[in-house]
């Protein structure tokens, strides 16, 4: 009992310590505010009409799979921007795409567009003076989602208010005039856009144009009002050096180089500009799913509920796709249902090798066997070069390759394409959100692309005569290769999963 009073006592001095910005600092920095959209004499608004009008009752969607061009389309929106940009985002790293996303933004806003960004908590350690910096500007407004009140010693804010920091913002959308949106998986940061060396993310995002616009509009403003929305003026109270923040910029900026995103930046932006943008445009019916700030699960576009019955509604195939997979007993219970209905039932992730966080993959392998048995076909992503190990806290580490991509394609009619994965925090902790689309013409060109590339750029997970798990690696100019232990993970790798695995943690990966 005494050691419980000695911990509670630690708690609560550690949460006196950290307290919350006073009502009156957040007023006099914060005020309500909602989405502008470009008026119908805007060039924007009448670039839209030409490519709406053919189909004005459905959304107009086109697919973002490469890296390069994935930024790139970011950049381009954003300098044709003429009254509005919206910014919501989990992460926005200090390296050099988050750099230039940033200064773009800035460059926006020196040209009279306002600026509205909303950024989670989790990354911007290293960031308060460079957004307390760009939220100087009369055109640039910075929240930041569920903050750390204590701006200097995170980890004892965790200590003292876990409960309420443990639950993030996972939410990532760019829109801009009110018109067209980005949404999907990529955070703000170099392995998201091809520009890493030792780590890229394969992910998916959709531009959209048309009805959905509207939605994603109304998500940004109820996350934007939210009482957990603060301004970073009323977290950052210290002067700061503009000039110096911005120098700091120019050099995260430059400090690779930045040719092949100038050149994909170009060639995006002659596409968005021209007709030839048709020729990638996919004509959907859909709704965006998004989770209540307060993660609410009574709220009707709550992304797991919905995506459930999308899954459970299934009558001939379900593709998923999902970096960090952790099916829980009633997931797994699930799908191996599904598979007994006679669905196929394909679920791809991460093989212990190519994942970037190791603790992940040790909730989702005690699932592995139950799910193969019960007909689940399953495949592990694999790295695509030799894989960088270092030591790392709670099981992170890099890889040259790592599915990032949260996706899903049911009867190849209807897709997911978000940031919602299949783990019990997506499900009861972080918000998500993402389009779900009625589509089976790019339903049916997504499934044709993952069965192509599939078999060589994965592992097969079967069982052998002694029903024992095996992995199968498909090579193009070579006999299959057969592993009984996870492929080409090292043995630190393996360490860390099987330590991890002995925890009662599976609740919070």
């Amino acid at each position: 009992m005494r050691h419980l009073i000695f911990l509670f006592f630690i708690s609560q001095l550690l949460l006196a310590c950290a307290q919350r910005p006073s009502d009156e600092l957040i007023a006099q920095f914060k005020h309500p505010s909602y989405t502008l959209t470009a008026d119908s004499e805007s060039i924007n608004n009448g670039k839209v009409r030409q490519i709406t009008q053919y189909q004005p009752e459905k959304t107009a969607i086109t697919i973002l799979s490469d890296g390069i061009s994935a930024f790139a389309a970011r950049i381009a929106l954003i300098k044709q921007a003429e009254l509005t940009i919206d910014a919501q985002y989990y992460m926005i790293k200090e390296d050099m795409t988050g750099a230039i996303f940033l200064a773009y933004l800035l460059e926006a806003a020196d040209r009279g567009v306002r600026v509205r960004l909303l950024i989670d908590d989790i990354n911007t350690s290293n960031y308060d003076d460079v957004l307390k910096a760009l939220a100087l500007d009369d055109r640039i407004e910075i929240r930041i989602f569920n903050p750390f009140y204590d701006r200097n010693f995170r980890g004892t804010n965790m200590l003292g208010d876990f409960d309420r920091l443990n639950s993030r913002m996972h939410n990532k959308s760019l829109t801009i005039d009110g018109l067209v949106t980005v949404v999907g998986g990529r955070n703000i940061g170099d392995e998201y856009f091809s520009a890493q060396d030792d780590l890229e993310f394969t992910d998916l995002d959709a531009i959209a144009i048309g009805p959905l616009v509207a939605e994603v509009n109304q998500a940004f403003d109820l996350y934007w009002n939210d009482v957990r929305a603060y301004p970073i003026e009323a977290l950052n109270s210290k002067d700061v050096d503009v000039q110096a923040q911005f120098r700091r910029l120019e050099q995260q900026m430059f400090k690779h180089s930045v040719k092949s995103f100038v050149k994909a930046h170009l060639k995006h932006q002659q596409i968005l500009e021209n007709q030839s943008f048709r020729d990638f445009i996919y004509w959907c019916d859909g709704r965006v799913l998004v989770d209540h700030p307060n993660k609410d699960s009574n709220y009707p576009f709550d992304v797991s509920t919905n995506l459930a019955g999308v899954l459970e509604a299934a009558e001939q195939s379900i593709l998923l796709s999902s970096p960090y997979f952790v099916p829980g007993e009633a997931g797994t219970e699930g799908l191996i249902a599904l598979a007994d209905k006679g669905i196929d039932v394909s679920v791809v992730t991460n093989s212990l090798a190519a994942t970037d966080v190791a603790a992940v993959h040790s909730g989702y392998k005690k699932y592995r066997k139950q799910l193969v048995a019960g007909n689940v076909f399953l495949y592990e992503v694999k790295p695509d070069a030799k894989q960088k190990q270092r030591l790392a806290f709670f099981g992170k580490g890099a890889s040259r390759a790592s599915l990032h991509s949260k996706m899903f394609v049911v009867d190849e009619e209807k897709i997911f394409i978000g940031s919602f994965n299949w783990d019990p925090r997506s499900i009861n902790l972080n918000t998500e959100m993402g389009l779900l689309l009625t589509c089976p013409n790019l339903a049916k060109v997504i499934v044709k692309g993952v069965n192509a590339d599939l078999p060589y750029k994965s592992y097969r997970v079967q069982l052998d005569q002694q029903q024992d798990l095996q992995w199968i690696e498909k090579r193009r100019e070579q006999a299959e290769a057969v592993y009984t232990s996870e492929p080409k993970a090292s043995l630190w790798r393996k360490f860390q999963a099987w330590i991890v695995g002995l925890l009662p943690v599976e609740d919070q990966l």
